[in-house]
């Protein structure tokens, strides 16, 4: 349904057409009747709706361009005002008008020039191109004026005598700006104002202009001023483009269109022609004939010839636009691939640092985290690479979710992820990182899969004037403080952490030695039955005499070692000295029914050739697999295949495998299950309180149970009292090793030990 405002252009459109016919007829209604039909309602209403479409708009140019419009059709109903009251004055005979009115119509005119040729080009043309388009342009011009004068005005004697030429003067500026209009349109493009409302403005304008070059014929012949006749479609065309304006958002403008030549100044040449042949003919002189018939053949070729040249060198153009737009397509691939991960699609190390360096130039407050997912490499071992892909794609996903939009999320590679948070200080970060610990507490479906993944998370402020290398290794430190804290968990950075690493890397430079220099020893822990007391076997500890410091603490130095990477070469050590050491004391006379036990920690299960080095351990000392046992705890060999099949390969080797500290982790029957383990070793937690009350002794007597039933050896560790050790004895425990039953012995005082049991057995 049409709106108001149209619906009034409209009818005073369609009322000027039926006074022209009805006025041409011979018919002479009262003067103010024809224009408060026509003329004053549609130019009133026109400008009213202009102003206020022009108050809605978004920017600053749409809103100038619609008010000057408003301005312009004002200026233009005033005129009408003043041409009916001239008409009045002339008992309804239309005039040129006052100057006064001359001027008017001028004002209105040079405001339409000022609104459309004020809009800011798209396409801005060099200096040999702006020439080009404005002689273009004046060529058209003067066609349109010649044309104008010669097919009206010149054909009008009393339109003449009466000052036309103020009236020339005004269609010829009329005409004037649509010509520019529609070249700029062609040419330039414009930017700020809808296309399409310009489309109709500027059609409405140049109906306007064609039925002002009829003004003196319709003055002559029915008495009907122009203004009458052009001011209502103009007006309706003005609501109908501004109804278009107001549809649209201003800001969303088409991109722009690649520029083409313009038909315009040819089609003049053309008019030019026509108007020339038509004089020739009307004068009849055959050699008049014959030199314009000439004229317009080779005006004819000259304009085939440019316009077949222009359209070679568009075609040129458009294939170099295209080949420039393919290289930049190209160039933005390129680079995007260069700044972000192929895998994940998030940022990379390059762009992350990038960045960073930018935010730690500028001096702002801002946070970098280091997310490390737990035990990544279980998923690639036990599902393959395809599906740990997947899990990285998935992490990626949710991770980039947790953050704001100016955040930067990045994989710097492997499953090690980074994110950049400015204006947000590590302790209002920790917002973020309660986020992703939630995000990723819901389990993952990949592969027909439910995973769980749980991550390591450190955060450090970005302080200026650090470079990026350290905030990095300050977000890594708070990383692996929560990686020792238990995984699964964020950790922010502080002092003590650069004063732990610092201990960490003076203490491992010194363990290094210490291993160089054969100043590590180890001693042992009987493990005896408990029934008579006899040695069944002996665990092998480490010890260290520091230099300095004295006797380290076993806890301190093996902590370090993991953190500093030493705990491989420190456990093949002890491996390899145990097999030694045992080795002896079988060509030292000792019975051949024991077994020493040498603990394994998880990153020598999970080094490449674990089983080979035990192997091999045992064939240089000489020693017999039978008599080795491995201990590991459940917590390194849960949920790992890696772990679990080089426990296999040892324990086919002839080596007893032992389950470290039994029921002090989640998941140690389940370990049961995957393990060749043969004997257990049952968490002292367990055996402090054994004395103590009904419950303990319980969980202790289950333990038995589950060992028999497996067909395990079971170990009761950390027996201090004799009570405790008849309390094992009375729930069905066989072997024990503790306080209770010797401390830590030396390689000698152990063989001592052993080379008495032998005897006491021939004695026996």
């Amino acid at each position: 349904m049409p709106s108001g405002p149209v619906l009034v252009g409209a009818l005073a459109t369609a009322m000027s057409v039926l006074w022209v016919l009805v006025m041409a007829a011979g018919a002479r209604p009262p003067v103010v009747v024809t224009w408060v039909t026509t003329t004053i309602p549609a130019t009133a209403v026109a400008t009213l709706y202009c102003w206020r479409t022009a108050g809605g708009l978004a920017g600053s140019v749409p809103r100038r361009f619609w008010r000057l419009v408003a301005v312009s059709l004002g200026a233009q109903g005033v005129g009408g005002l003043l041409s009916m009251r001239e008409m009045l004055n002339t008992d309804g005979i239309p005039t040129t008008g006052s100057p006064l009115t001359i001027v008017v119509y001028l004002v209105a005119v040079c405001v339409t020039a000022w609104a459309l040729l004020g809009l800011p080009a798209r396409v801005k043309l060099p200096p040999a191109e702006r020439r080009r388009f404005a002689a273009d342009a004046t060529i058209v011009v003067l066609t349109v004026g010649y044309v104008a004068w010669r097919l009206s005005f010149s054909q009008t004697a009393a339109w003449q005598r009466l000052g036309g030429a103020f009236a020339i003067m005004t269609i010829v500026l009329l005409g004037a700006v649509v010509v520019f209009t529609i070249a700029k349109f062609a040419v330039l493009g414009v930017g700020g104002v809808d296309h399409g409302a310009l489309h109709r403005l500027s059609a409405s304008v140049g109906v306007a202009a064609g039925l002002a070059t009829l003004a003196p014929l319709l003055a002559a012949q029915a008495h009907v001023h122009a203004a009458m006749v052009c001011l209502p479609p103009v007006s309706l065309g003005v609501i109908l483009a501004a109804r278009r304006q107001a549809g649209v958002d201003a800001a969303e403008e088409p991109p722009p269109r690649r520029r083409r030549f313009s038909y315009l100044p040819y089609i003049a040449v053309a008019a030019t022609d026509g108007m020339l042949i038509w004089e020739a003919l009307r004068l009849g002189d055959r050699f008049a004939i014959l030199a314009a018939a000439v004229a317009v053949a080779l005006t004819a070729l000259v304009v085939y010839r440019q316009i077949s040249a222009l359209t070679d060198n568009a075609q040129l153009l458009h294939r170099v636009d295209r080949t420039v737009r393919d290289l930049q397509d190209v160039q933005h691939q390129l680079s995007h691939q260069a700044e972000h991960d192929a895998l994940t699609g998030l940022a990379n190390r390059r762009l992350f640092a990038d960045r960073m360096t930018a935010l730690l130039a500028a001096g702002a407050t801002a946070s970098v985290v280091l997310i490390d997912l737990d035990d990544f490499k279980t998923v690639n071992d036990q599902l393959g690479h395809a599906v740990g892909d997947e899990l990285l794609v998935s992490v990626a996903q949710r991770l980039q979710a947790c953050v704001r939009p100016d955040d930067t999320v990045a994989r710097l590679g492997g499953d090690e992820f980074a994110m950049l948070l400015p204006a947000l200080s590590a302790q209002l970060g920790t917002g973020i990182l309660e986020r992703i610990n939630a995000a990723m507490a819901e389990p993952l479906r990949i592969a027909g899969h439910e995973l769980l993944v749980r991550c390591s998370i450190g955060i450090a402020d970005v302080d200026a004037g650090m470079d990026g290398t350290e905030v990095l290794r300050r977000a890594d430190l708070a990383m692996y403080a929560a990686k020792d804290a238990g995984k699964g968990r964020y950790a922010s950075y502080d002092a003590e952490l650069d004063a732990r690493a610092h201990h960490d890397a003076q203490l491992g430079a010194e363990l290094r030695r210490a291993m160089e220099d054969g100043a590590l020893s180890l001693v042992y822990q009987p493990v005896v039955r408990i029934a008579d007391g006899a040695a069944v076997g002996a665990e092998a500890v480490i010890r260290w005499n520091h230099p300095h410091r004295g006797m380290l603490p076993l806890d301190e130095f093996v902590a370090t070692a993991e953190r500093t990477g030493l705990i491989v070469p420190l456990g093949d050590w002890a491996l390899r000295e145990a097999c030694r050491t045992a080795a002896g004391w079988l060509r030292g006379g000792s019975a051949d029914t024991w077994t020493v036990s040498v603990n394994i920690s998880a990153r020598q299960l999970h080094a490449p050739g674990f089983a080979a080095s035990v192997a091999e351990a045992l064939a240089d000392a000489g020693l017999p697999a039978a008599r080795l046992a491995i201990e590991v705890t459940e917590t390194a060999i849960f949920d790992s295949r890696t772990a679990a099949g080089a426990l296999a390969e040892v324990a086919l080797l002839g080596v007893t495998v032992t389950l470290d500290h039994f029921g002090a982790g989640h998941s140690a029957l389940g370990v049961l299950r995957t393990a060749p383990v043969r004997t257990l070793k049952v968490d002292k937690a367990f055996v402090e309180g054994v004395t103590g009350g009904p419950a303990d002794a319980t969980i202790a007597a289950a333990m038995v149970a589950i060992a028999d039933g497996l067909g395990l050896t079971l170990v009761a560790e950390g027996v201090a009292t004799a009570a405790q050790a008849r309390q094992l004895a009375a729930l069905g425990y066989r072997f024990a090793q503790g306080q209770h039953f010797g401390g830590l012995l030396s390689a000698d005082r152990t063989r001592d030990l052993f080379v008495g049991e032998a005897a006491v057995a021939r004695s026996g």
